[in-house]
């Protein structure tokens, strides 16, 4: 008896150590979130260098996203491309006919919001690793499709293939990154995202200006095959990068989420106090699962989540009704307008080399002025140089021509500085933990679905078979942006400096987006106590 009393009086004291522990790993884990949230984006990218450089794989998916988007549009612009898919007018001009260049970018952002849809599923049960790993394999042969299409069916089945593909990995990528980010870096990395793609088009434009002069078949079968650079880049990163802890320890792997976080914050990086920290959250997400069931798509719109689910879907929205899907496809609409194609393609690179300046520059000024501010102002500039775009339709100079073509392309670095990238940045802040992957693929299903509508519609207002308005295409974008400043007043919050706990319990105690900053101290001080107890 003596014996047995010795060894549960031991057993007790070892478990009352490890429970000390744990405390105290939590504590420091608590501590270092403060600092991290404190600190500025110089300091934190200097501590955490180790997950910056982890983020090159997402970084690749958007661009693999952004070279497809910018061949979609602009690779009909060709002259080779044009004598081997398109037709001739009376005249003896050569055109695209609006159904096919309509259904080739169209059917390719259907696919996308499929593919988004689908790999929210899929992720939340083999991981945002594998899932980004299949994709990229899935669009090395959408890509191999397009490369050897011989009729314009054939290049529709390869773009179909090609968009299933990037709205999965897209999708998959950005979740992945959400949840491996430190607080302040969480912004710059997904904005980070967003430059990459954009530098992908930009490299895309180069690519197509390179071979515009080239007459033969081969020059856009080149543009074609330099598109298999990024899902293979994209696919080897995903294979020797870490896991998601987040998802780790979702699935119960504690070993596995720590080597992970081994790896992503360095061995001797107080890992058990972060994982403290991520243990304690998933916790409180799985009383949730107790008390609400399993994460779902309908959740995303019950209770609190609806309007956050509201908001992800009106920010994407926001692609269609600002005029985006005109001005992605801005090189074949100044060519179809006057603009000789060698000018319209220095033009666009010279927007795209603008909007890298510009994505960049909104790392600093979403921390400086915050993200619903930047927005808000970005889509009343909007409004008013569209109707300036529109305007320009009735003089028939040819400064005018220009004029349009500039304005265009300094419109499309404005809102990729302004809205695209905040878009994605709020995007990835404003879902709870147990939600974040279906939420992020509501995300590019909503992003899918708007380009889709768009991309197919606007060519058959400005095209000169269909409606023929031309530059007046501004006016009707014009009053489209006016309703989306109307929205993103009611919708649009600013996440700054906000964990997702503290974000939880904003929204459960049904706080005004136009007031989270207000009330971000009450979030900070209540949240953690709170949030458990809260329907999120």
């Amino acid at each position: 008896m003596e014996v047995k009393t010795e060894k549960q009086e031991a057993s007790s004291a070892s478990m009352i150590e490890a429970v000390d522990d744990n405390e105290n790993d939590l504590r420091i884990g608590e501590r270092l979130v403060e600092k991290d949230r404190d600190s500025t984006l110089w300091s934190s990218s200097v501590s955490h260098k180790r997950i910056l450089l982890h983020s090159i794989a997402a970084l690749l998916a958007g661009g693999v996203f952004g070279y497809d988007s910018v061949i979609n549009g602009a690779s009909i612009s060709m002259p080779a491309f044009l004598l081997y898919f398109g037709d001739h007018t009376t005249t003896g001009s050569l055109f695209v006919p609006s159904i096919w260049a309509s259904m080739w970018t169209a059917m390719s952002y259907l696919l996308q919001a499929f593919g988004g849809f689908g790999i929210g599923l899929v992720s939340d049960r083999i991981g945002r690793r594998w899932a980004c790993v299949a994709a990229a394999c899935i669009s090395i042969v959408g890509v191999g499709v397009q490369f050897a299409a011989m009729s314009r069916g054939m290049l529709l089945g390869g773009k179909m293939i090609n968009g299933l593909a990037i709205g999965c990995i897209f999708a998959s990528a950005t979740a992945w990154a959400s949840e491996i980010s430190p607080l302040r870096l969480r912004g710059p990395i997904q904005s980070g995202i967003v430059l990459f793609m954009v530098l992908m088009q930009a490299i895309g434009l180069v690519t197509i200006r390179i071979y515009v002069e080239d007459m033969s078949t081969s020059a856009f079968r080149k543009v074609f095959a330099l598109q298999w650079i990024w899902p293979v880049a994209a696919g080897v990163a995903f294979i020797i990068m870490p896991e998601s802890p987040i998802f780790l320890l979702r699935k119960k792997k504690v070993d596995a989420a720590k080597r992970s976080l081994a790896r992503l914050y360095g061995i001797d990086n107080h890992i058990a106090a972060r994982l403290a920290v991520l243990r304690k959250q998933m916790e409180q997400e799985h009383s949730q699962n107790e008390a609400h069931g399993d994460a779902s798509y309908l959740e995303l719109f019950q209770g609190t989540n609806l309007k956050r689910t509201l908001t992800v879907i009106w920010l994407f929205l926001a692609a269609g009704l600002n005029g985006a899907s005109l001005l992605s496809q801005n090189t074949y609409f100044l060519i179809i307008a006057g603009l000789p194609a060698v000018h319209a393609f220095d033009v666009g690179i010279g927007g795209f080399g603008l909007a890298v300046i510009a994505i960049v520059f909104s790392w600093f000024f979403m921390e400086r002025f915050g993200r619903r501010c930047i927005w808000l102002v970005g889509v009343a500039v909007n409004i008013v140089v569209m109707a300036i775009i529109g305007g320009l339709h009735y003089s028939t100079s040819q400064g005018s021509l220009w004029a349009i073509a500039i304005l265009m392309n300094v419109l499309l670095a404005w809102q990729l500085l302004t809205m695209t990238s905040i878009g994605w940045v709020i995007t990835a802040e404003v879902s709870s933990y147990r939600l974040r992957a279906k939420t992020q693929s509501i995300g590019v299903i909503s992003n899918a679905a708007t380009t889709w509508l768009f991309t197919f519609t606007v060519p058959y207002v400005y095209n000169t078979d269909s409606g023929n308005l031309g530059a007046r295409t501004g006016f009707v974008f014009m009053g489209s942006s006016m309703l989306l400043l109307i929205g993103s007043w009611f919708l649009v919050p600013d996440l700054h400096g906000l964990n997702t706990n503290e974000i939880d319990w904003l929204y459960a105690q049904n706080t005004s987006v136009r007031h989270f900053q207000q009330h971000a101290d009450s979030a900070k001080t209540s949240a953690p106590e709170k949030v458990h107890n809260t329907d999120v």
